[in-house]
């Protein structure tokens, strides 16, 4: 049953039963404000931003993405999300969540599996148009089939997503000379950065990691410089600071509480931390933004 301004933009099949994807007009979702962002933003949904029009910059969870007119971008599960338009923008924004796929497709993780949905990517960005016409013809398929009334495909609905996906993969493993590494090597990696996200607040360093994860900090460091780009240490420096940024924006916490909170053994160490890779203090990066 349709019982929100969103639901008139969701999937539903011919019995009425709703489907986790949601096609809408950047424009739309602008519209919409802060009702249609609370929705769109919970955890466990995927998006995919298609830029047609304009510029504008996409944060997320302190991460700007610049976007213009024939960017791709990819945002995965980010808790804070929000739109700051410099030009007239125009594009679209697919929502999806990954069960969506995987009711479709025998491999589980699939959606997961993708480098540029991940947290801690650097490779979210696809510019210039470089997959833009394809991507374009397949989100034009897409809305056709959502604007039929009568014999609607939703696998159809998921093929086109797939599309976009695998030919954005592609792209951005030849751009940025990612390999195949071995399975192993990935569902390390997967534990790790899970690992990370429970347990930043306890671990600072690689070694009280690896040792959880039965291997050498070495050999975590050398699997997340291959996969990732980054040392084991970047990235659960990168949490940790990300976790500081959002207690200054969104809590009144002073620099001393978010020291305390965060595990540092005193509030001298967290702003000297803090300062080293932010370049401010955290009271001048609470007043600056």
């Amino acid at each position: 049953m349709k019982d929100t301004i969103f639901d008139n933009y969701a999937l539903y099949d011919a019995s009425g039963n709703r489907h986790d994807f949601v096609l809408m007009e950047i424009d739309q979702v602008l519209k919409l404000g802060t009702t249609s962002l609370t929705i769109l933003n919970q955890q466990d949904f995927f998006k995919v931003i298609y830029i047609t029009e304009g510029e504008g910059v996409y944060y997320a969870d302190w991460q700007a993405f610049e976007l213009k007119k024939g960017d791709i971008c990819f945002v995965g599960n980010f808790e804070q999300q929000r739109w700051s338009v410099t030009k007239s923008i125009k594009g679209y924004i697919i929502t999806f969540k990954s069960v969506f796929l995987t009711k479709f497709i025998t491999n589980h993780l699939f959606v997961q599996e993708l480098a540029f949905f991940n947290r801690f990517t650097t490779h979210n960005l696809l510019e210039n148009n470089a997959v833009g016409n394809r991507v374009e013809h397949a989100i034009q398929s897409i809305l056709h089939e959502l604007k039929l009334e009568i014999n609607k495909d939703i696998n159809l609905i998921r093929i086109y997503l797939l599309e976009i996906l695998l030919i954005s993969k592609r792209k951005i493993d030849r751009k940025n000379h990612i390999k195949h590494e071995s399975v192993n090597s990935n569902i390390l990696l997967d534990h790790f950065e899970e690992l990370i996200e429970n347990h930043f607040y306890e671990y600072k360093f690689p070694k009280e990691y690896a040792t959880h994860l039965r291997v050498t900090p070495n050999y975590l460091n050398s699997i997340c410089r291959k996969l990732k780009g980054k040392s084991a240490g970047d990235l659960i420096r990168d949490r940790i600071l990300l976790e500081s940024k959002r207690l200054l924006m969104t809590t009144n916490l002073s620099a001393s509480e978010i020291a305390y909170r965060l595990n540092f053994k005193d509030s001298s160490y967290f702003t000297r931390f803090f300062k080293k890779y932010v370049r401010q203090t955290p009271d001048e990066y609470r007043r600056n933004n």
